[in-house]
């Protein structure tokens, strides 16, 4: 049973919940891009603009991000991701 101070669980309910994965400390346009990039063969920029429903703008600054964070990497043939 929860009490005035916590929530169901004993969570306290004015406490956001703390994030469960490294991605989930990620804006919304970097999740896009980084749901588009392919996990083997890697794939232009443009191609993951398109499939991540973003501008090509967007995409390279997300990639960026991405790839300093870990998530991705450039190969030959465009971006991937990260083994």
């Amino acid at each position: 049973m929860s009490s005035p101070r916590t929530g169901p669980a004993g969570r306290d309910p004015g406490r956001p919940r703390e994030p469960v994965l490294a991605r989930d400390l990620l804006d919304p346009d970097s999740i896009r891009v980084l749901e588009a990039v392919p996990a083997r063969a890697g794939k232009g920029p443009a191609r993951i603009a398109i499939a991540a429903g973003v501008d090509f703008d967007t995409v390279m600054r997300c990639l960026g991000g991405l790839a300093a964070a870990g998530f991705v990497e450039r190969c030959d043939r465009g971006w991937r991701l990260r083994r």
